[in-house]
């Protein structure tokens, strides 16, 4: 990803054929499965699924979404991040994938999780923060 989206939206309006402009920006989409691009981040974070499993305090349901069989929640996937311990604009492009939104600052519990996750706390201390809070648990 080279290209700021206000960029390619530029392309997109002044381009002559989508063709091209699909063929040029192939690089620029975020059409990555999921669990193929959790496995480029173990590989990158030396991790094991089991590892992130745990950290991530939400079980067996992890090891389905890392096998493709399940489609996470935006929680789950912030839950993994945590448990990845991504940072947040780690944690931003892997909520991308995943087809979710980014955190957002201005958003009162994601800043919380924002705070976590500079901070690299695990899933229950975010969650206790939350719950201080107020916010909905991950």
């Amino acid at each position: 990803m080279k290209k700021k989206t206000e960029d390619l939206v530029n392309e997109i309006i002044s381009c002559k054929t989508m063709e091209y402009y699909l063929n040029t920006n192939q690089e620029e989409f975020w059409d990555m499965p999921l669990e193929l691009y959790l496995k480029q981040l173990l590989k990158k974070k030396q991790m094991r699924v089991s590892q992130v499993v745990d950290a991530s305090n939400k079980g067996e349901y992890i090891y389905q979404v890392f096998r493709g069989i399940k489609r996470p929640s935006r929680d789950i996937v912030l839950c993994i991040a945590m448990g990845m311990k991504l940072n947040p604009s780690e944690t931003n492009y892997l909520l991308r994938v995943a087809g979710a939104s980014p955190l957002d600052a201005r958003k009162r519990r994601d800043s919380i999780i924002l705070f976590a996750l500079n901070r690299n706390l695990t899933v229950p201390d975010t969650n206790d923060i939350l719950d201080e809070f107020q916010e909905a648990y991950l």
